[in-house]
């Protein structure tokens, strides 16, 4: 068994960073931790590996796929190591099953002073969520109804529903995604909803006040058309002041947990979202359909997942200790804020060379991507927290 040299914390001999207090794990410590007959043994294996690949081709190395590498490298900077798998079919295996009204109900009822499980109740496996998608169908459904009426009907008072609808049927069914994916299930339907109200209007005024230090190219003023240097700029002030607010919740919940993390930066970003889309909708004119179908659906890859990958590498850092300033500057949280800028940044410029529409889809899934590898970090934390709890 390894033990870090920091905090005692029982941990995997090839982590490279304790999963209790984030501290890095050199790898002369790694060796040192090992008990000798493992030594010998590494060098032993090590030996072999090596006559093998001097016998000749005969077991050509199998090459790594682009994704397992990335998420390796990516799932490195959690203190985790090796690829992620994700089985989506299982994922989402419980969506097409039927479900009756407890089982939703019980769902809700969790994060209280009595339904919060213990930790030798809560599961490291993948969550099934579910609940997510009767949202999403009861959004869609409200939705389809309100375009009848404002074009079958020629009825203007479904303006209102309409964008309201738009805006906040993705965000909120994709923040209960991460709802019923938090498996400590510790942080309560109350507070989600009012991280997603409050975080997410705040989060739109601290972008306000961000957005008073940049300056935007007369290109892009001219043309309408962002060059990369606005999109940039774009990306940094508007992920910078969704970071703010999601490092205000977190320190205020003194949450501890990547899954916890992941669920207050879903919180903000759909928040900052729906409200967003819905200043965009009513501004659109004659295409408010247009504009709210196609945010509609592309915010499944946006704010709500960026602000969550800014969260869950927060909680990547701070674990229990309690939140500092200092966290944003370590390198393990820095790298996924960074990518979060940089989809953001993506997503924003105008590139010309492929279709909007593939560039969307492209830039979501590899935002789904990263927050697996949270998540996967996540439930490795719940088997890190038993063991210790066990010893």
């Amino acid at each position: 068994m390894k033990f870090c040299p920091h905090c005692g914390h029982p941990i995997a001999p090839t982590a490279k960073f304790c999963p209790a207090c984030g501290h890095a794990l050199p790898a002369s410590q790694a060796q040192a931790a090992q008990p000798a007959g493992d030594r010998a043994q590494d060098h032993r294996q090590t030996a072999n590996n090596q006559t093998t690949s001097a016998q000749g081709q005969a077991s050509p190395r199998r090459r790594e796929s682009l994704y397992d590498n990335a998420t390796a490298k990516l799932n490195h900077y959690t203190g985790e190591n090796g690829a992620v798998k994700v089985n989506l079919s299982a994922l989402f295996s419980e969506v097409p099953k039927h479900h009756s009204k407890s089982e939703a109900e019980s769902i809700f009822i969790a994060g209280t002073d009595t339904t919060t499980p213990s930790l030798d109740q809560i599961s490291g496996d993948w969550a099934k969520p579910w609940l997510f998608s009767r949202i999403l169908l009861g959004f869609l459904l409200a939705f389809i109804a309100l375009l009848f009426m404002l074009v079958g009907m020629q009825n203007g008072n479904a303006i209102p529903g309409l964008i309201l609808v738009g805006a906040f049927a993705v965000p909120f069914s994709g923040l209960v995604f991460f709802f019923e994916a938090n498996a400590f299930k510790d942080i309560s339907l109350f507070e989600v909803v009012k991280i997603f109200f409050i975080g997410g209007i705040f989060a739109l005024i601290a972008t306000l006040f961000l957005y008073q230090l940049v300056s935007f190219s007369q290109t892009s003023q001219m043309t309408g058309m962002l060059t990369l240097g606005d999109s940039l700029s774009i990306g940094v002030v508007e992920e910078l002041g969704k970071l703010l607010i999601t490092a205000y919740f977190i320190d205020r919940l003194n949450v501890q947990h990547i899954l916890d993390g992941l669920l207050i930066g879903a919180a903000v970003g759909a928040g900052f979202a729906a409200f967003e889309t819905a200043g965009y909708i009513y501004g659109a004119g004659n295409q408010l359909v247009e504009v709210a179908i196609l945010r509609g659906w592309s915010a499944i890859g946006g704010h709500l997942v960026w602000a969550a990958i800014a969260g869950g590498a927060i909680m990547v850092v701070k674990r229990t200790k309690p939140f500092k300033a200092s966290n944003l500057l370590d390198t393990r949280f820095l790298v996924f804020f960074v990518l979060a800028i940089l989809l953001h940044a993506a997503w924003d410029w105008d590139i010309g060379l492929i279709d909007p529409y593939l560039k969307l889809i492209f830039l979501i899934v590899i935002a789904w991507i990263i927050v697996f590898v949270l998540m996967n970090a996540g439930l490795k934390e719940i088997e890190h927290l038993q063991q210790r709890h066990m010893e």
